[in-house]
């Protein structure tokens, strides 16, 4: 008895080809900085990363704005992942001596 796998393989490649962006993103902002993740040999950069569907990870950044943690405008904008309907930001903070105690 010969065993077919349940999912057609799919490389990566091939599911961000066919990923429909338009249905979870918001139009890019044309002046939005790049993010610049080069390790830096600096202690005290902190960088949080959030992953899940877009309502559940703007809800986050909008949660971590109102403890007032962070701006939203701080964050990068909403990037797809290899999964649908799902995107990642990323938070990239300088912490003083006194937020690392």
């Amino acid at each position: 008895m010969e065993l077919k796998p349940m999912m057609p393989e799919t490389r990566q490649s091939d599911r961000l080809i066919t990923l429909d962006q338009t249905t979870f993103l918001p139009d890019p902002k044309p002046h939005q900085p790049l993010i610049d993740l080069k390790d830096q040999p600096s202690p005290d950069i902190l960088r949080l990363l959030a992953i899940g569907s877009p309502p559940v990870v703007n809800g986050c950044v909008i949660t971590l704005y109102r403890l007032g943690y962070a701006r939203p405008e701080e964050w990068s904008r909403p990037l797809p992942t290899v999964n649908p309907n799902e995107v990642m930001r990323i938070l990239t903070k300088r912490m003083t001596s006194f937020e690392q105690e």
